[in-house]
């Protein structure tokens, strides 16, 4: 126990350590270790408890301040309406335009193939897919400056 507490530092983790060494001891054949017990018995002391104070110093809890310092990877709850509310219009605005139109900004922009590949899926020229989607972004950009009011959409 003093072994396994100096290493660990904590008597609860110490007892932990020592109680796995003996169940291990346990499983082993004794004629396998009985030679060298407190050897052994020291070795898988030593090793479970490196390993808890490794596995322990990956997993810090975070402190107050470091909790409140944090932030979140997600967006708040009113930016994700805030987006879901503008993909909304986008897409009811998508809805608008020519069948031609729709199809290739949902190849580019949902399915992000290229130009070329558009090409192939919808047998238009490159430069056709081109032109249909300058003329759909456009539209789509006008409508939406119409409906928010905005001149900061370029």
């Amino acid at each position: 126990m003093r072994y396994a507490t100096w290493l660990t530092g904590d008597g609860e983790r110490a007892r932990d350590v020592v109680q796995d060494a003996f169940l291990r001891l346990c499983s082993e054949d004794p004629n396998e270790v009985e030679s060298y017990v407190v050897e052994w018995l020291f070795t898988v002391c030593r090793h479970r408890a490196l390993d808890i104070c490794r596995k322990e110093n990956r997993i810090k809890p975070l402190t107050d301040f470091e909790i409140a310092a944090k932030s979140s990877d997600e967006p708040s709850p009113a930016t994700a309406v805030e987006q879901a509310d503008a993909v909304s219009h986008v897409l009811q605005a998508l809805h608008g335009l020519p069948p031609n139109q729709q199809e290739v900004v949902r190849l580019k922009f949902q399915c992000g193939l290229s130009y070329k590949e558009i090409s192939r899926v919808t047998h238009l020229t490159v430069t056709n897919v081109g032109f249909l989607l300058h003329t759909a972004l456009k539209t789509l950009r006008r409508e939406l400056k119409a409906e928010f009011g905005l001149n900061k959409i370029p």
